[in-house]
């Protein structure tokens, strides 16, 4: 009996390993999204999606977090409705789209179970955020050492490094939502060291990246903090001098560093940009008329929402903006935006998904937010900021943002 019982331990401790072992590569895949390690020439990766496969079908139990069933059928359904408003399908396209939305509800309900089972890997999170930064560094004196593990397109001396990334401006996504999820692990609290973490990060974002995206996305988060605080100051008459005397001295520190590193800056672009509001009698509009890169991503969120519309908020297909954008240009007197190429890439997450899955597309949206609130004052605006980026060229695949979802529902329960 002793003999059995030994034996059964022995197998049961066996699959636990192997279980965490693929949870683990569960988890460090979905922190490099875009690294193909020279076996193809894609963008996005599906080795997320597929470990997360391979991690709930090792589990016994698989705990569904909120919403979760709902969204998985709703994402099928539209799916399937999407893929008939198709023109032309080929497989390829097919199983990428199939696995971008089935991502959604699969890495939410994976991550749910991986941190009910593990809790949140902290330090194994860390790790992987210094190791962008680190391949960062190295691309500033070895540009092309990423080239056979990643598509890199950054060829514009002018622009940022892009790291583990395509492009500079995914390196500073990659970052931002990564200071997201660190700011959550402990349901807001943030430790000194987190707070010199986030810092680097910004610091990285802007002076490796060069993002002026990402750049703008600090921006709104920093002006909500302030008028929230203030807000919230007046109403309570309540004032933390610690949380105060915190953001002067992070203040004070960005300060120097644009002193200091403000040779790494010249002639990027984010400093153009910045110049051209700040000094260049253009207004906003007339700037988004004449940059082609804020062009092409304001018209990504226009002709996706406007289009949907158009379609009575029935699924679009995959393959049919390049000829809804080009009915809207034609039905008005649109002097902002111009058809510059064909492509049917939409980049807005939030734009591609009500675009191509139509209100089913609406429907995911709403229950992941809803699941995402919490009863604290302030979570509408923290919410609703969050959706407010993933208007902007966040890829419906990024791993990242089912990963906040799933972390601000187990929090709830935390």
């Amino acid at each position: 009996m002793k003999i059995l019982n030994k034996s059964l331990y022995s197998i049961s401790k066996i699959r636990n390993n192997i279980i965490k072992t693929v949870a683990t590569f569960f988890f460090i895949f979905s922190l490099i999204p875009w690294v193909n390690f020279g076996l193809n020439d894609l963008d996005s990766q599906p080795w997320s999606f597929i470990f997360a496969i391979f991690f709930l079908a090792c589990l016994k139990k698989v705990t569904l977090p909120a919403y979760s069933s709902k969204i998985f059928i709703i994402t099928i359904i539209g799916l399937c409705f999407t893929f008939i408003r198709t023109n032309s399908i080929d497989i390829f396209n097919l199983l990428r789209t199939t696995i971008s939305y089935l991502s959604l509800p699969i890495l939410y309900i994976s991550f749910y179970n991986y941190f009910i089972r593990y809790n949140f890997p902290l330090k194994l999170f860390v790790i992987l955020n210094f190791l962008w930064i680190g391949f960062g560094f190295l691309q500033l004196f070895f540009p092309k050492i990423i080239n056979f593990i990643v598509n890199s397109r950054n060829l514009d001396e002018i622009r940022g490094v892009s790291s583990l990334a395509p492009e500079p401006t995914f390196f500073a996504i990659y970052l931002f939502f990564s200071s997201w999820i660190l700011i959550e692990v402990k349901n807001l609290v943030i430790s000194n060291n987190i707070k010199m973490l986030l810092f680097i990060n910004f610091l990285t974002v802007t002076f490796l990246a060069k993002s002026s995206m990402v750049f703008l996305f600090y921006i709104i988060v920093t002006s909500l903090f302030i008028i929230l605080y203030f807000f919230y100051f007046f109403i309570d008459l309540k004032f933390s001098k610690k949380s105060m005397l915190s953001f002067i001295i992070y203040f004070i520190m960005l300060f120097i560093a644009l002193k200091l590193f403000k040779n790494l800056l010249q002639d990027s672009r984010l400093i153009f940009l910045i110049n051209q509001i700040v000094n260049s009698p253009l207004s906003i509009l007339e700037i988004i008329k004449t940059d082609a890169s804020i062009n092409s991503r304001i018209e990504s969120i226009y002709f996706s929402i406007i289009g949907s519309f158009k379609n009575y908020l029935l699924p679009g297909g995959i393959d049919t903006i390049v000829e809804m954008r080009s009915k809207i240009l034609d039905s008005t007197e649109n002097s902002i935006f111009f058809n510059r190429y064909e492509s049917n890439k939409i980049m807005s997450w939030i734009g591609s998904t009500i675009y191509e899955m139509g209100i089913f597309g609406i429907i995911i949206i709403i229950f992941f937010f809803k699941v995402i609130y919490r009863n604290f004052r302030g979570s509408l605006f923290y919410c609703a900021t969050l959706f407010l980026f993933l208007l902007t060229a966040i890829p419906v695949a990024f791993p990242l943002i089912p990963m906040i979802f799933s972390l601000l529902v187990y929090n709830k329960k935390t």
